[in-house]
C-alpha cells in the first residue's frame, strides 16, 4: 500500500468522470485521461515508442464502457499519475 499518498475518493472520481463527459477538464481530470490512455495502450499491446494518441470520442467510449474492475484499475492508475508541470507562455 502507498504510504503518505492519499488517492481521490470514489465521489471525487465519479465527479471527474462526469466532468470529462461534459468536456470540463481540470488537473484531476487530466490525470484520469492520462491513466485511461495508458490503459488503452496496454490493452492494445502498443510498444512505448509507437506514436498513438486516442481521440476524445475514443477516450469517452473507453470510459463509458468500463466494467467495475477496469473502473477500479483506472482510479488506481489515475491516483499514481504525477501531475504534469505546466508553464504559461
Amino acid at each position: 500500500m502507498r504510504q503518505g499518498k492519499v488517492g481521490m475518493t470514489n465521489e471525487d472520481f465519479d465527479q471527474s468522470i462526469e466532468a470529462i463527459r461534459k468536456g470540463e477538464i481540470a488537473p484531476r481530470e487530466e490525470r484520469i485521461i492520462a491513466a485511461a490512455v495508458f490503459i488503452m495502450r496496454e490493452l492494445r499491446n502498443l510498444p512505448d515508442d509507437e506514436e498513438w494518441q486516442p481521440t476524445r470520442p475514443q477516450i469517452l467510449e473507453f470510459i463509458n464502457s468500463l466494467d467495475k474492475q477496469l473502473r477500479r484499475l483506472l482510479k488506481r492508475v489515475a491516483d499514481d499519475v504525477a501531475p504534469e508541470r505546466r508553464t504559461l507562455h
